[in-house]
Formats: structure tokens, C-alpha cells, sequence
């Protein structure tokens, strides 16, 4: 057991908690750290995020280290790190990271945003450990009875084949959606679950790939 003293040094060494804004760029900074092996500078993350100052970015980071999150080597541009704790991680043996790549609609297709958005946090459970799984923010509504609505993340487990019926992330001409997937003898269709909407026609003439099956929705509640 521990002892008051031991307490009490691991109160002042847990990092404080984020906002919302705050969160977003530090999910970001761990994301661009981990796939380039280099932090993004100052003005990389006002430009992601569309903040017109790096005024204000500066004001975040600032808030991010005295919070034990980063530390900031003030003589380079890409002088952000990582402070890795037990704490700050916010992760241990029973969650995992969750990479959120972009958006993907539900009702007509919009072009898929392919930068990383940042990552979210779930237990293992909820996506049955599974590896190379990835999330996009849906928008629309064309999939509402099938329980998956506008400004839900949708996770999806990555591969280019599915069954008949499943839910898939499509990519259709170099756009993305989330429909049923029906394949016919000599084309391909996308149904949505709202019938207001009729069914996507992929003929062989255009491009197609599935970028993997739905495995779960996560919805933010107000």
C-alpha cells in the first residue's frame, strides 16, 4: 500500500486534465510523432487545426506543458516532445490507441479526407483485440437505421473483401462511404439504411475498393 508521502508525489506527477482543443493537438503531436519519427512544428498544427494565429497555438502548448503532456525545446522548430508517463499516456495493458484518418459519408459520397484527424482511446474489448483497425467521423444520415448517425465515429477493421450484406467503408472513384455492400454478377451496389436514399451503382467502368468492414460505432452524447 502506499504510503501518504507516495500519494502525494504521484498527485503533483499526474498530468492535469485536457480540453477538448487540447486534447485534438496532443493526439496530434503523438500521431505525426509516431508516423514521420518528427514532431510538426508551430505553424503545421495551426495550419491542421485552421487557427489563424500561432499565437494561439503557442498559448495551447503552453498549457500542454505545465499540464505534463510535452515538453518544448524553445531553440527548434520541431522541438516538441512527448512526456512519457504512465499518466499522460492515458493508456494501459487494456485500452488501445485508434487512429482517426478522416471522414467518410453517409448519403452521397464526399471526398474522403486522407490526413490523420488524431487518434481516440477504447478498450480492447470493443473492438475484440483486433489489430489494424482504424476510425472515420461519418456525416449524413443515409445509414440512421442501421443505428449509425451524422457525427458518429464508425470502426472499422482493415481489408479489401467483405460478404454480402456487411457494412463496409467503400471507396468509389477516389471517394468514401459507408453502405451495405451487395455485389451483383456484373456491377456492385451500395444500399444505405434510410429509403430516402437509393442504392450507389459501382459498373465496372468505374474505380472501386473496399477499405474495410464496419466493426463498431462510437456517438458522442451531449
Amino acid at each position: 500500500m502506499d504510503t501518504e508521502k507516495e500519494i502525494t508525489e504521484k498527485k503533483e506527477r499526474a498530468p492535469r486534465a485536457l480540453t477538448a482543443r487540447q486534447e485534438e493537438i496532443y493526439d496530434y503531436i503523438k500521431v505525426q510523432t509516431k508516423q514521420f519519427n518528427r514532431p510538426p512544428t508551430v505553424r503545421e498544427i495551426a495550419n491542421h487545426f485552421n487557427i489563424t494565429s500561432t499565437n494561439g497555438v503557442r498559448s495551447i502548448l503552453a498549457a500542454l506543458i505545465k499540464k505534463g503532456y510535452i515538453n518544448r525545446s524553445p531553440r527548434t522548430s520541431r522541438g516538441l516532445e512527448i512526456v512519457h508517463n504512465e499518466a499522460a499516456e492515458a493508456e494501459n495493458e487494456n485500452s488501445i490507441s485508434i487512429p482517426v484518418i478522416g471522414r467518410v459519408a453517409a448519403g452521397q459520397p464526399i471526398l474522403a479526407v486522407q490526413n490523420l484527424e488524431g487518434t481516440v482511446t477504447v478498450d480492447r474489448d470493443f473492438i475484440a483485440s483486433r489489430k489494424d483497425v482504424f476510425a472515420l467521423r461519418v456525416k449524413g444520415d443515409s445509414m440512421i437505421n442501421a443505428g449509425i448517425f451524422d457525427g458518429d465515429l464508425v470502426f472499422a477493421h482493415c481489408q479489401t473483401t467483405a460478404d454480402r450484406g456487411e457494412i463496409v467503408i467503400a471507396q468509389v472513384d477516389n471517394e468514401a462511404t459507408v453502405k451495405y455492400f451487395h455485389p451483383r454478377d456484373e456491377w456492385i451496389e451500395l444500399h444505405a439504411a434510410n429509403p430516402k436514399y437509393n442504392p450507389i451503382i459501382v459498373r465496372p467502368d468505374r474505380e472501386f475498393s473496399i477499405a474495410g468492414k464496419v466493426i463498431g460505432v462510437m456517438r458522442k452524447i451531449n
